[in-house]
């Protein structure tokens, strides 16, 4: 090679996989229809809906990773969904009479679902397609929280649907899965939780249907007390949503959106002066990453609508979903480049 020759670069060619492309995406429950729509938070408009099961009534989902898991209400059993194919997984059997309702993820692999009608919940491994030893909790639960190494099962504590005293909340180790202690609430019927921003667990009470009890109770996760408990939330509220303020959103098919102030223990909009997206009550609420709120619009005839709110609490976007949506909730997985 002669001087000043140019050194043509050797081309390698490598055999590394491209970096992953992950997206945020919203899950919708539709209860009649027995579906979950997956919809891109950044492109709302890519949607696709996943059928559950031919019989059910579902009106929970956890999330966690690529995966979505439904309790199938009336039909004793627990739908495994992949949100990244949008297919369902696997259906794993829960006890005889369950009246599936609440679940939770506990780690990557396992759930708690809750069986209502048994006073009990049961842990799911939905990788595997396995069920636990069920645990005996609180009359009626409705719902789990997991924070802490903890996991929280709310009781509504009803009898033939009725409220029946106070709620609870049966307290379990997540290593041990045993129940180590039991928290009495005030309110009745307790629906829902979540724990907030000051890591506090809030938890919403329906009441008595038409007699205008709703409540919220907060409880201290460190000495496992009911701390305050707040009434004034009107008929039979059922959802909640924490956003990353010092604020409650809790919504009712009845009323919409109220919306609580954690920090001072007020309301900032009451249930009379409550959020009504679209004009109507609220069915299911939540946050995505961003912060921005989601509502989904109470009707149990027709294919519905998910409604993102601007910061003036505005319908910024409305987005089909199945009939009759129950529950929403944000997780991230892979996507197509």
């Amino acid at each position: 090679m002669a001087c000043g020759d140019a050194v043509s670069p050797v081309s390698e060619e490598t055999t590394d996989p491209l970096p992953a492309v992950m997206a945020e995406v919203g899950v919708v429950l539709g209860s009649v229809d027995l579906s979950l729509t997956i919809f891109e938070v950044q492109d709302p408009t890519q949607t696709r809906t996943v059928g559950l099961a031919p019989a059910g009534s579902p009106v929970t989902l956890a999330v966690r990773g690529e995966l979505a898991a439904v309790p199938l209400g009336f039909v004793p059993a627990l739908a495994v969904v992949d949100l990244k194919e949008g297919v369902v997984l696997r259906t794993v059997g829960l006890p005889a009479g369950s009246g599936a309702t609440g679940v939770a993820f506990l780690n990557d692999s396992i759930v708690l679902a809750a069986n209502s009608d048994l006073n009990s919940v049961t842990p799911v491994n939905v990788l595997a397609g396995t069920r636990g030893s069920d645990i005996a909790v609180g009359r009626y639960p409705q719902a789990v929280v997991v924070e802490g190494g903890r996991a929280f099962v709310v009781n509504a504590e009803l009898d033939a649907f009725t409220p029946d005293g106070p709620a609870t909340v049966s307290v379990i180790d997540i290593e041990s899965l045993a129940v180590t202690s039991t928290i009495q609430l005030s309110g009745e019927n307790a629906a829902a939780g979540g724990v907030g921003s000051d890591g506090r667990l809030y938890i919403v009470h329906s009441g008595t249907f038409l007699s205008e009890n709703g409540s919220l109770s907060v409880v201290n996760l460190t000495s496992l007390t009911e701390v305050e408990h707040h009434p004034g939330f009107g008929d039979f509220p059922g959802s909640l949503a924490l956003g990353p303020s010092a604020r409650a959103f809790v919504g009712a098919f009845s009323y919409g959106v109220a919306v609580w102030d954690t920090s001072l223990g007020a309301f900032i909009r009451e249930p009379a002066q409550a959020l009504k997206p679209g004009g109507v009550g609220a069915s299911g609420i939540a946050f995505d990453e961003a912060g921005r709120l989601y509502t989904l619009t109470a009707d149990c005839v027709n294919p519905s609508t998910a409604n993102r709110l601007d910061g003036s609490f505005e319908i910024d976007i409305t987005i089909p979903v199945g009939i009759c949506p129950f529950a929403t909730a944000f997780t991230t997985i892979e996507v197509e480049d």
